[in-house]
């Protein structure tokens, strides 16, 4: 079943636990539609200024500046600290595929690690 949220300026259209987002754009107002993740669609909502970032996004697939940096300290502060892809499930969207698959790996081993001390 889809499921339509109404931000300002823009729509996000939920449908099987994937997400698009939608705006007018052009001289004719046409639609367009983006797929963007669930972080994103939380992000959209937060305010107008986060809701234009992840349109730019969307259609860029560039950050504007000074997101992109939040992003990349925010990927340092989780590869230190990899069991926070297990604990927080949404920081695995900061990483390509690659990235991820050795990041959960040496997560699960730091898990697996403090569970054999405690």
């Amino acid at each position: 079943m889809e499921k339509i949220h109404r931000g300002d300026g823009f729509a996000i259209i939920e449908k099987d636990g994937e997400y698009q987002i939608s705006w007018a754009q052009g001289p004719y107002n046409e639609p367009v539609y983006y797929p963007i993740s669930k972080r994103n669609m939380d992000k959209a909502f937060k305010s107008y200024q986060d809701a234009r970032e992840v349109m730019i996004y969307a259609e860029t697939g560039q950050w504007p500046s000074g997101v992109e940096e939040e992003v990349e300290i925010n990927k340092v502060f989780v590869q230190k600290s990899p069991e926070l892809l297990l604990k927080v499930p949404e920081n695995q969207e900061l990483f390509t595929k690659s990235e991820l698959d050795k990041l959960l790996s040496l997560a699960k081993q730091a898990l697996q690690k403090s569970d054999d001390y405690n």
